[in-house]
């Protein structure tokens, strides 16, 4: 890992422009790929092991429902061990994505016409599912407030009235702001969502990725106090850079909330592969020592984006992130107008997540990446200033 942490950028290209992502092969070979939520520091060689053996042993027929099992006991270890949280294996399935079960979750709970609230900005796929599902989206929009993105309660109780209003979509931590929720705001959310009857569906497949001074809390720790049905959603996809596995979990708060998911066939949902299992758990299981060699990476880069638009008095606005990879960058104050990943995409060859897919109030917002080397990190930055300023 150390390797690629200091690798010069010819010996970056080398490993990141393989055949199979799509990060480093979506863009022309002059540009910096930033956009997406890819780690750029491959994946745990425990994990690599694991899954060459497993190929290798006639492991890639039909599973096990050992295996199966074996996951979700690495789960319900990963929520003990990493945040207290006990969670009843009874109560978890898996399924292939995290994107895939907000789908099922939607369709399952509400009808054609309700509305599903969602904190704006948002990752993507959260509109994408309302709307494709033709439920409305209600939008709940952060505000930003002593230079960091807030929650809006009081907004949240209002909208959550309506009584088309069924399900809240929560991400916890917040992609693309980065922040992560605190016990008061969590009580908050739970409190607002018993009063109104909403299912909270809660994706909190970045919830090993947070920094000093702000510990991620599930919210299965705190629901039991609240007349409150959840969902919640993870995967060691984004922690273990292991998206391609497809291998997730949905932990329920309800024996009944969990049988009125599995109306859904097993057929239909799909059945995980072998690996995706296989390396799901070995990294919940054997790989901490990985993590925290990218976490202390990505501490690095948070406080370098941070330090470069200072030094350099760049007109960017930067909140550093309390979790996630991803830095939300405002550039409302400079000259690059309402699409600014474009803007930048042309002028320094760095292609940023275009703000405005993350909701209506975001066009002169980007979402930068940071998962990378440092010296990959200090190019883009160099490239976007200079196109900042010139």
């Amino acid at each position: 890992m150390s390797d690629t942490f200091n690798a010069s950028s010819e010996r970056l290209l080398q490993l990141l422009r393989n055949p199979y992502g799509t990060k480093w092969n979506r863009y022309e070979d002059d540009v910096i790929p930033m956009w997406i939520a890819d780690m750029d520091f491959g994946s745990a060689q425990p994990v690599v092991d694991a899954i060459s053996k497993a190929a290798g042993g006639f492991g890639l027929g039909y599973s096990r429902q050992e295996v199966y099992d074996d996951t979700i006991g690495a789960f319900q270890g990963r929520y003990l061990d990493q945040f207290s949280c006990e969670v009843d294996p009874s109560l978890a399935l898996l399924t292939t994505d995290v994107v895939q079960s907000i789908y099922f979750a939607i369709s399952l709970f509400s009808e054609a016409g309700d509305s599903v609230i969602i904190q704006s900005p948002i990752y993507p796929p959260f509109m994408h599912a309302t709307k494709e599902l033709d439920r409305q989206v209600a939008f709940n929009p952060l505000v930003e407030s002593n230079d960091t993105m807030q929650f809006n309660f009081e907004q949240l109780d209002e909208i959550a009235s309506d009584p088309k209003a069924k399900i809240l979509l929560l991400c916890n931590p917040h992609n693309p702001s980065g922040r992560v929720m605190t016990e008061v705001e969590i009580r908050a959310t739970l409190e607002i969502a018993s009063r109104h009857n909403l299912l909270i569906v809660a994706d909190e497949i970045h919830g090993e990725i947070t920094y000093p001074r702000r510990s991620h809390l599930p919210i299965a720790k705190f629901v039991d106090d609240y007349d409150v049905s959840l969902i919640t959603l993870t995967s060691a996809s984004k922690a273990f850079n292991l998206a391609g596995l497809r291998c997730a979990v949905a932990g329920f708060s309800s024996m009944a909330l969990k049988s009125r998911f599995e109306k859904i066939s097993f057929h239909m949902r799909g059945a995980i592969s072998n690996l995706g299992m296989v390396g799901t758990t070995v990294a919940w299981r054997e790989c901490d020592a990985w993590q925290d060699e990218v976490m202390g990476q990505l501490e690095k880069n948070r406080q370098t984006i941070s330090d470069f638009i200072n030094h350099h008095d760049l007109p960017i606005g930067y909140s550093m992130p309390e979790g996630t990879y991803l830095a939300w960058l405002n550039f409302e104050n400079s000259s690059l107008g309402d699409d600014p990943a474009s803007i930048i995409l042309q002028k320094a060859k760095v292609a940023l997540s275009s703000g405005s897919d993350f909701g209506p109030e975001s066009s002169t917002f980007a979402r930068l990446n940071f998962a990378t080397s440092s010296q990959n990190l200090l190019r883009a930055l160099e490239a976007i200033g200079e196109a900042i300023t010139k």
